[in-house]
């Protein structure tokens, strides 16, 4: 696997430049392993820099120990000039245009005056992560783990007449005591009617009644790794038209278990699995991607969509997320998370899919 500090010389080649800037936190966090409210990295062919205010300075200290990376305190704001003093002449710097508001770009070229021009790299270094290292993997992986063992404790607490936003927290709550460091989102659980809502919030005066569909989308953290995972059960007395469009949905997300590997495009996992949808009937109620790459975010590049066209490559982590939702009726979405593999993709989230009543 390419390390990310040879993509970033990678880059530098390609746009002939002198460095390469990263403001934003999670890749920031990706790049170097420093994690921070307020952190900069510039990296050079010769030299890594790392910056940081007063309040994160022994903690940065600390971490730049090692050599990797040069430490320098930011001072009242000033991050431009403490880059002129290390670029000392006209350079040509990278910068991530994804993560950086108009404003601040105004502010960075008023104020870095040794910077020539500045590169538009944001989708470039994004790549860097596209891949998981194994550590990252495992982290995520036991994420999920928490997630499976929190979703079965909170199938066997839920209550008639509980409200849906009274059931999210409690599921919170769950993986908390489970191990979880916080909710990788906000914690999605929707009964009945609502479950046709893709991301509906739940409400405190919708409250479960038999019958009801229950979808719950939620996701745990480790080491700032998240998890997400969505399954769809029914509270006793299934009805028929439900369980028909659940069995849909479930073989679509088999589907794409089966077929989705390295050497495909995003666009085309997602066809598979939606053609499979769009032929029984349903184009019209499978209104987003089949699935997204997680991460330090729960949602990063590349997705499972109609127009994504990078290729999948062995140690990304993605999410199978298929769903059909019938208006004001009723919603079905099974989701697990997957790391690609060379001819297959492994499920790290593995409570059970099967159609099930509670």
């Amino acid at each position: 696997m390419t390390s990310r500090l040879e993509k970033a010389d990678g880059l530098l080649k390609k746009f002939n430049a002198d460095g390469i800037l990263i403001s934003d936190r999670e890749s920031a966090r990706y790049f170097s392993g420093f994690d921070s409210s307020n952190v900069f990295l510039l990296y050079m062919p010769k030299q890594k820099y790392l910056f940081t205010d007063f309040r994160y300075k022994t903690k940065a200290e600390n971490f730049c120990k090692n050599g990797n990376w040069k430490f320098v305190e930011i001072k009242n704001g000033e991050i431009c000039k403490e880059i002129d003093k290390i670029l000392k002449k006209p350079a040509k710097l990278v910068i991530q245009d994804n993560f950086l508001p108009i404003e601040r770009f105004e502010f960075y070229k008023k104020n870095m005056k040794n910077v020539s021009q500045f590169i538009f790299g944001g989708k470039e270094i994004d790549s860097f992560f596209f891949v998981k290292t194994q550590e990252e993997i495992n982290s995520i992986k036991r994420a999920a783990k928490i997630g499976d063992i929190s979703i079965n404790d909170w199938f066997l607490q839920l209550k008639e007449g509980i409200s849906e936003f009274e059931a999210a927290r409690l599921l919170e709550i769950i993986t908390l005591k489970n191990g979880s460091e916080k909710p990788a989102f906000d914690t999605i659980v929707l009964f009945g009617e609502n479950s046709a809502l893709p991301h509906g919030t739940p409400s405190k005066d919708r409250t479960l009644k038999k019958g009801d569909f229950v979808l719950c989308d939620f996701g745990c953290t480790i080491n700032g790794f998240c998890s997400d995972m969505t399954r769809t059960v029914c509270f006793k007395k299934p009805k028929t038209e439900q369980q028909k469009i659940y069995e849909i949905v479930f073989e679509a997300q088999k589907i794409g278990v089966e077929t989705i590997k390295a050497g495909m495009k995003a666009k085309d996992a997602d066809k598979k699995v939606r053609d499979f949808i769009e032929s029984n009937g349903f184009k019209e109620n499978f209104g987003h991607g089949t699935g997204h790459s997680v991460g330090l975010r729960i949602h990063e590049n590349p997705a499972l969509n109609k127009k994504d066209e990078t290729v999948l490559q062995v140690g990304m982590v993605i999410t199978i997320e298929p769903g059909i939702y019938i208006p004001d009726v009723v919603g079905v979405r099974i989701e697990d998370m997957a790391v690609i593999g060379e001819n297959f993709c492994e499920i790290i989230t593995k409570t059970a899919k099967n159609f099930t009543e509670i």
